[in-house]
């Protein structure tokens, strides 16, 4: 088990829904509500999920917080956090990275923070409906799924032969089924 960098807590597993269609499982601290993410998991993971796994919780802002380490180390290669800067991130979102592992530490709120900055970013380049539009595609499409360049969780298994026609109208309907439901769920059917 992980342990948390911040309080050195021993970290729960918490799965998250993430595009296109699948599960991420990140580690969050039960004591202090940071939050890592191992290399690539951060940025598919659904913005609905922020508000599930990082809450507002009132009491804890009433608390007094003692103040942090000043070097945190990465929960998997205890090799040494370092903030990371993107000019394009607001100020008051701030990720602690790993420059071995590529994980990236949250402390509690900034990955609401984060989710709702990526959220506010897609729908202004984008706007409502073509944001739309690129997730209908991405469902029906899974050759433009993201891949980590290994055989990861976004890896899309290539079919083994195309004389049966089964395994693809399968596969098909499946994507039909979580078009529709997505698209139930964006119209609130």
């Amino acid at each position: 088990m992980a342990r948390c960098p911040v309080c050195d807590s021993e970290m729960k597993e918490v799965s998250a829904r993430a595009n296109p269609g699948t599960l991420i499982i990140l580690d969050q601290c039960g004591k202090c509500g940071g939050i890592w993410c191992d290399k690539w998991e951060l940025f598919p993971v659904d913005i609905e999920e922020a508000g599930r796994l990082d809450p507002l919780d009132e009491n804890l802002l009433q608390t007094p917080v003692p103040l942090e380490k000043n070097t945190l180390y990465c929960p998997r290669c205890r090799d040494r956090l370092r903030v990371f800067q993107d000019p394009l991130l607001p100020s008051d979102i701030h990720l602690q990275r790993c420059r071995r592992c590529d994980g990236i530490w949250l402390n509690r709120g900034q990955f609401n923070r984060f989710k709702q900055f990526q959220k506010k970013t897609r729908e202004e380049r984008l706007g409502p409906e073509e944001t739309l539009r690129k997730l209908v595609h991405a469902y029906q499409n899974p050759e433009s799924w993201v891949t980590t360049g290994v055989r990861g969780i976004y890896a899309y298994p290539q079919a083994e032969a195309e004389s049966d026609p089964w395994p693809s109208l399968t596969l098909k309907g499946a994507l039909s089924l979580i078009l529709q439901t997505l698209l139930r769920l964006v119209l609130r059917f």
